[in-house]
């Protein structure tokens, strides 16, 4: 069994069900994180907080009394760049983690900025872009965050069969990227009310349109106005099982998204995915059997996209189905370790 490190901002909820896996493999698990944000689960694993600018010394001597067998960078404020270091001095085998496609190649200003942190050219990425089913790129290696049903709850036939059809969208509720919007006017193009409940789900942080205009009030005018929308901000991470099993659908319509994580973890539940194909997390559909992707550049994708979902029951179920499979079959905390144990063989 080897010892695997993990240096990241924050020991998030990903990373959580990511070293439980880990660790009920066998293999050894250490966290370095610049700090803990509230809700961290520490049942199973205590990050080591060292900061974002630690004191001299302090990630050296970590490190070499860890002695980790690999060594997983994400950028973490200075903390990364002491890490690299570090790694480099004692010979230790070190990855970075970044949200680049499989495929894809860094920017200057990227390339740049990892020779400034002297971050490791072998990388890991969950994202690859849609259809492609490779595991490897050159020194690129495709390692998805794993899903699990982490209580005992799931969809079920009553809630696939429901009218209206119970939809979740989970976002920053501030975020105009997150595309609310244009959500609610593709469920209401296709009968509003009639056809569709809509839960708006995220935290409230607050970005201002260009002249000024709060997003957050204007989708806010928009829900009052509408009553088969709810709005409910900063829901604790343990109730969104609840949640994912109260909806036959969860939306992410955003634009820009490196990775996009909610309708993913919701398929472990048996929540069908719609993704736009401008989310790093679209790559872990199949389109039209597990999920469906949506292109956002389209105007009427969206509206196309959920139609068939919204009007047909027996699709659901089917969709719904294999989203489950999916999620305990390639996404599944078996098939992340067997990755992250291929990665630890390559060498």
């Amino acid at each position: 069994m080897a010892h695997i490190a993990f240096v990241v901002p924050r020991f998030h909820t990903n990373l959580f069900h990511a070293t439980a896996a880990l660790l009920d493999a066998g293999h050894v698990v250490s966290v370095l994180a610049t700090g803990a944000g509230s809700g961290e689960d520490h049942s199973r694993l205590t990050p080591i907080l060292l900061g974002t600018t630690p004191e001299p010394g302090a990630v050296k001597e970590t490190l070499r009394r860890l002695k980790p067998d690999l060594l997983f960078i994400r950028t973490a404020a200075d903390l990364s760049r002491q890490a690299a270091k570090v790694a480099r001095q004692q010979g230790l085998r070190a990855m970075r983690y970044d949200l680049l496609t499989l495929d894809g190649a860094p920017t200057a200003k990227q390339r740049l900025l990892h020779w400034w942190r002297g971050l490791p050219g072998q990388r890991v990425t969950p994202v690859r872009t849609p259809g492609d089913r490779a595991e490897r790129h050159g020194a690129a290696h495709f390692l998805p965050w794993p899903v699990t049903r982490w209580a005992d709850v799931a969809v079920t036939d009553a809630v696939l069969r429901q009218t209206p059809v119970p939809v979740l969208c989970v976002g920053k509720l501030g975020s105009p990227r997150k595309n609310h919007l244009p959500l609610i006017e593709a469920l209401e193009a296709l009968g509003g009310g009639e056809v569709a409940r809509l839960t708006l789900v995220g935290s409230l942080n607050r970005v201002n349109f260009a002249d000024g205009a709060s997003y957050h009030d204007t989708l806010q005018q928009a829900v009052d106005a509408r009553d088969w929308i709810e709005m409910r901000a900063e829901v604790p991470y343990a109730e969104m099982p609840r949640l994912f099993a109260d909806h036959a659908i969860c939306v992410l319509p955003s634009v820009d998204e490196p990775l996009g994580f909610a309708p993913v973890e919701g398929m472990a539940f048996g929540t069908i995915p719609v993704i736009s194909a401008q989310s790093g997390s679209a790559g872990y559909l199949t389109g039209g059997t597990d999920g469906v992707i949506v292109d956002m550049q389209d105007p009427t994708a969206l509206r196309g996209g959920l139609e068939p979902l919204l009007h047909d029951a027996g699709t659901r179920r089917a969709m719904s189905a294999a989203a489950r499979a999916t999620a305990e079959s390639e996404l599944s905390p078996k098939r992340f370790v067997e990755r992250m144990e291929a990665i630890l063989a390559a060498g």
